[in-house]
């Protein structure tokens, strides 16, 4: 091909090979490939340009796999992971999540953090919101002042039961936390169940956790004008059926779209990208989707 190297053409398929043989630990997660694609999207919405790092629950039954899922990516440079916090806890992160080297912190067990005090967990679940949307400014109370640069923003990946889930949504919706996060909510069919039980008996293994190899700095993806009208439509969708007006639904999906375009190595959304988060957000609801 005429002006066009043999390395230049080797190079992009040495990335594919790269990429194909990074994500084959994902494979040993049994059903669940789409959780571990939003999951890897979501991370990657943290360095778009002009976007907010989308922040997701996971909604599942225990034993689901919910807690690994998320493991899963550990080592990640954008990621923090916590098993427990509270709204002081969040302190020593400030200079990280000023600075975006921190873009999502991932929470372990979302329980333990609701099961302070009252007072407590409101005060650390309303930090976290603030962090997820508007961006944290100045904050003073009796430990004293605490004045954050730029509103900064960051993103939450959770994992909670569909019960508590269930306890938790009214005053959620409530307070405004129900919309700073897309629920990915799925349960396993028994043919997943019989597959998972054999599994085990195989000695099967669960996945070492792959860090993601993010770019350090924010990268722009561009998004025609054709596909921002189709995510808007399904925003709109999902508005009605999750009884909000869909706004930041519509933000979400625009976010994921860039993100898979650029885990793809492209600079600008298509169709296949548009189509992936079409499918995903089959995932976006109350209803589990059945794995």
């Amino acid at each position: 091909m005429m002006g066009m190297s043999k390395d230049s053409l080797t190079k992009p398929r040495a990335k594919v090979y790269a990429r194909k043989r990074r994500y084959k630990e994902a494979e040993k997660f049994i059903r669940l490939e789409p959780i571990i694609e939003i999951l890897r999207a979501a991370i990657w919405t943290g360095k778009v340009s002009g976007e907010k790092p989308v922040s997701v629950m996971l909604v599942a039954r225990q034993e689901s796999c919910k807690t690994e899922c998320l493991k899963f990516f550990g080592g990640t440079p954008t990621l923090r992971y916590m098993s427990d916090l509270t709204a002081k806890g969040l302190n020593p992160y400030r200079q990280d999540i000023e600075s975006g080297r921190m873009r999502h912190i991932v929470l372990l067990d979302l329980v333990r953090i609701l099961s302070h005090g009252r007072n407590v967990s409101d005060r650390t679940i309303q930090s976290i919101a603030s962090l997820m949307e508007e961006g944290e400014s100045e904050t003073s109370d009796a430990g004293g002042q605490n004045r954050w640069s730029n509103f900064p923003r960051i993103g939450a990946l959770m994992g909670i039961t569909p019960e508590f889930f269930n306890s938790k949504r009214g005053r959620w919706r409530t307070t405004g936390f129900l919309t700073r996060f897309v629920p990915v909510s799925f349960e396993y069919s028994k043919e997943t169940q019989h597959d998972v039980h054999m599994a085990i008996a195989n000695g099967h293994h669960l996945p070492t956790p792959e860090a993601e190899k993010i770019p350090p700095h924010d990268f722009v993806v561009e998004m025609p004008h054709k596909h921002a009208r189709t995510l808007a439509r399904r925003a709109e969708a999902l508005g009605e059926q999750m009884k909000t007006y869909g706004f930041r639904y519509q933000r979400v999906l625009r976010s994921l779209a860039k993100a898979h375009a650029r885990i793809c190595g492209r600079g600008i959304v298509t169709d296949a990208d548009v189509g992936k988060v079409i499918v995903w957000s089959d995932y976006f609801t109350e209803k589990p989707v059945v794995l």
